[in-house]
């Protein structure tokens, strides 16, 4: 098993021993505004996530992370939406809305075909070069 390294908490600079990803007092913090999160979604279902964030003090960012991470389960919230990460655009799952899913596999299937054709290409000039030396 190995020993658990020093390090510089990510969120608040401080020097920690690592045995998560954050120091104890930001993992508490972390907790407690997941905890009001949860209280505040239990007593008021119908929020948005703006109303959430204004009444708890907890960001949008952090609110977003319970709902990717699993700890906020978004078919007990219906007006519970989310920015996409790409446009801001809110939507319900994924990190990505449908329009930018759509334009980053259209870049995706123009890369892949750059790739083959610059690979062709590559191999049609290389081949010459190394069948003859």
């Amino acid at each position: 098993m190995a020993t658990p390294q020093l390090g510089n908490c990510p969120k608040c600079r401080k020097l920690y021993l690592r045995i998560r990803n954050i120091c104890d007092e930001c993992y508490q913090k972390h907790e407690e505004d997941y905890l009001k999160t949860a209280a505040y979604l239990r007593e008021y279902p119908g929020s948005t996530i703006q109303e959430v964030s204004d009444e708890t003090r907890v960001s949008v960012v952090q609110i977003r992370q319970f709902i990717l991470s699993g700890r906020i389960i978004m078919g007990n919230f219906p007006n519970l939406t989310y920015p996409c990460e790409t446009c801001g655009n809110m939507i319900r799952a994924g990190k990505t809305c449908k329009s930018c899913k759509a334009k980053i596999s259209q870049l995706d299937q123009q890369t892949s075909k750059d790739e083959r054709e610059y690979s062709q290409e590559k191999t049609k000039a290389g081949g010459y070069i190394t069948h003859y030396l």
